[in-house]
């Protein structure tokens, strides 16, 4: 793998003479990485472009510099076979409802795509079927499937749970979002069933996000893992309907989409076919290319084949739609602040007098904002088998704010980490506090999930919610203004004149604290009853 020197030295000497003044080591250091990594020489670090060679060999020399060892196979970096689709649609798509024709508009009514690397797909009188949340939970007692086959219809299904609907806080998790809320797992439901195709009804509140993040897939380019499953794929169509463009298709078909949707939210609710039919062709512009997952490791002293794992996303969106002129993301929070975190906790491992008894790997994943797909690819293909992997720590989006009294667990309740967690938390004099908006889901947004998914435990926390001296109501309008105006923008940059990184020092100190207590120990954490994850590890 090419170094780029030239680029490093210039990056870093740059950076030595942006610092301000008064900083102590740990914060030159995190400053210094964040700096390199959302740099516009690396150009918003898109997989499979000139910036992945320079964000991983960037990476690579940090980790060599820190001494690490090389965690595959004497290689820092892990080949992953994705594909890029870009789907071209129609700018008008038309279904055929009982009495007429209903024309929706691509892009600000419904966007979709096709997730298969065929030049064409043509979809021809299909069914359409509302399925409710598109959920079959076996432990909730819930199937929306049960007593319909789906295969070869397209299935329009409700983003999030029947709880988030209803209130009601015994049904799933109530407001909280489980991974049967998640679009990933309503696509991967209909696929499981042989569907044709799967749209999601977007509301912004039950979603996370607004109409804008999920319009971005339209004619947009999407990455893949580039495998068999891909190829083999029955479900060809994906994508989202907004709320008034449902409401509309709903009322064509005698149906009222809200008393629907409250419907749905019952248990014993039964798929209601839709009197309607799609006719689509689309042409898919596909490429495969290689991306790389990058990763170094520490050799464990007694226990060298079991490992804890920290994970930091090393992508971004590349170079994208001109915003304020600008057209570089440069991903400074997300996620170039979670990268210099694990490098800091890596330099504080190497620095120890003795190793751990366990290994400690560092793991850079690819192509994170394209749906984990280079966590996903590191659990199937790991480094140390993942049923010795004992637990993962992860960390994404960090706000420059400084100091936090909290530490916001992502999915508290989740694993006996949170003890451990919580009991190093109070030495810093910081409380532990649950996800203020656990109806967003991001605990299924990050690369714990690969994880958890696998049978492994992880957590996704860092200070959020209180910082120390604006205090949590201030500290909320920062977060929502952070979300509104930056989060997958170009204009998520880093200021090292302005942007204060104490708070993420003090997560550096804090997570190399946890992780030294899991890593020295025999402990295999527990799952907690009542996690969707939930694996006995006894």
């Amino acid at each position: 793998m090419k170094i780029y020197l030239p680029f490093l030295l210039f990056a870093m000497l740059a950076c030595k003479n942006n610092q301000p003044s008064g900083n102590n080591q740990l914060t030159d250091d995190l400053a210094k990485d964040i700096s390199v990594l959302a740099s516009d020489s690396l150009q918003g670090r898109a997989p499979c472009t000139p910036g992945e060679n320079r964000t991983i060999s960037y990476l690579e020399k940090r980790m060599k510099d820190i001494g690490l060892d090389p965690a595959f196979n004497g290689s820092f970096f892990q080949e992953v076979p994705l594909v890029k689709i870009t789907t071209k649609v129609p700018d008008v798509i038309s279904f055929k409802t009982p009495n007429s024709t209903l024309h929706m508009n691509g892009g600000s009514d419904i966007s979709v795509w096709s997730p298969v690397p065929q030049n064409e797909v043509s979809l021809k009188n299909v069914e359409m079927i509302f399925a409710g949340f598109g959920i079959n939970a076996p432990e909730q007692q819930w199937n929306d499937f049960s007593g319909i086959d789906v295969a070869g219809k397209i299935i329009v299904v409700v983003v999030n749970d029947p709880g988030f609907y209803t209130g009601d806080s015994t049904l799933f998790k109530g407001k909280t979002m489980t991974y049967y809320g998640r679009w990933h797992y309503k696509f991967e439901e209909a696929e499981r069933l042989g569907a044709a195709g799967c749209l999601i009804i977007h509301q912004e509140k039950a979603a996370g996000y607004p109409w804008a993040i999920v319009n971005r897939h339209h004619n947009n380019t999407e990455y893949y893992l580039s495998d068999e499953k891909l190829t083999t794929a029955k479900c060809k169509l994906q994508g989202w309907i907004t709320t008034d463009a449902a409401r509309k298709l709903f009322k064509e078909n005698g149906f009222e989409l809200d008393e629907m949707i409250k419907e749905a939210a019952t248990r014993g609710f039964r798929a209601k076919p839709l009197n309607t039919t799609l006719s689509l062709d689309v042409k898919n512009y596909f490429e495969r290319c290689t991306s790389h997952n990058v990763a170094g490791i520490l050799r464990g002293s007694s226990e060298k084949d079991e490992a804890i794992v920290y994970t930091a996303h090393w992508d971004h969106l590349g170079i994208g739609a001109v915003v304020d002129g600008d057209s570089i993301y440069n991903g400074a929070s997300d996620n170039a602040s979670a990268m210099a975190w694990m490098l800091a906790i890596a330099k504080e491992f190497k620095n120890q007098k003795e190793p751990c008894k366990r290994s400690v790997i560092f793991l850079f994943p690819t192509a994170e904002e394209s749906g984990l797909l280079g966590s996903d690819w590191y659990v199937q293909h790991p480094a140390i088998p993942i049923k010795n992997t004992v637990a993962c720590f992860n960390s994404d989006v960090y706000l420059f704010l400084g100091h936090f009294n909290d530490v916001t667990v992502t999915g508290l309740g989740q694993s006996e980490l949170d003890e451990i967690l919580s009991a190093e938390a109070k030495t810093q004099s910081r409380y532990i506090a649950s996800d203020p908006n656990p109806e967003n889901g991001m605990l299924f947004r990050s690369d714990q999930l690969s994880f958890m998914k696998a049978g492994v435990p992880a957590l996704f926390a860092k200070g959020y919610t209180d910082q120390k001296e604006l205090g949590k109501e201030k500290t909320a309008e920062k977060i929502k203004s952070y979300w509104q105006n930056i989060y997958h923008k170009p204009c998520d940059e880093f200021d090292s004149k302005k942007d204060n990184l104490d708070g993420l020092a003090d997560d550096v100190h804090l997570f190399y604290k946890v992780g030294l207590h899991v890593a020295n120990s025999n402990l295999f954490p527990e799952w907690k009853t009542g996690s969707e994850f939930f694996v006995d590890r006894k």
